[in-house]
């Protein structure tokens, strides 16, 4: 998609690319190891190619959610955010030009405890 785009939105004077991540981005789960590879995979991506457009008008967000009311999550019993809130928490994030963006309660609590102890956040995660 990248290569698809940038150069449009080069040639368009700048602009911005979103790639929705998600929290196991930052600390696996058990049972989902290829979906925790895949994102943090791409946030690895992200960042790389954040650098690479930098100098073209271009910003790159990563975005971070928690658990969002979607078919993925249905019944699972846990709050969620709706895809709404999410989006209007993306594009505040966009304006603000924050490049990392923690959409929702959820994600925001949890980037906080991460910023504090990696490790704590990560053992967490794997007794889920």
């Amino acid at each position: 998609m990248a290569r698809a785009f940038v150069p449009v939105l080069e040639s368009n004077g700048g602009g911005a690319i979103v790639n929705l991540l998600t929290l196991v981005a930052l600390a696996s789960m058990p049972g989902l190891a290829a979906y925790n590879a895949l994102k943090a995979a791409a946030w690895s991506m992200t960042q790389s190619l954040r650098a690479s457009v930098a100098d073209k008008n271009i910003a790159v967000y990563g975005v971070f959610p928690g658990a969002v009311d979607t078919d993925m999550l249905a019944g699972v019993d846990m709050a969620k955010t709706s895809p709404a809130d999410i989006a209007t928490a993306v594009l505040q994030g966009i304006e603000a030009d924050r490049e990392d963006i923690f959409p929702d309660p959820m994600s925001t609590q949890l980037y906080a405890a991460w910023r504090q102890d990696h490790k704590a956040v990560e053992k967490q995660f794997a007794a889920m």
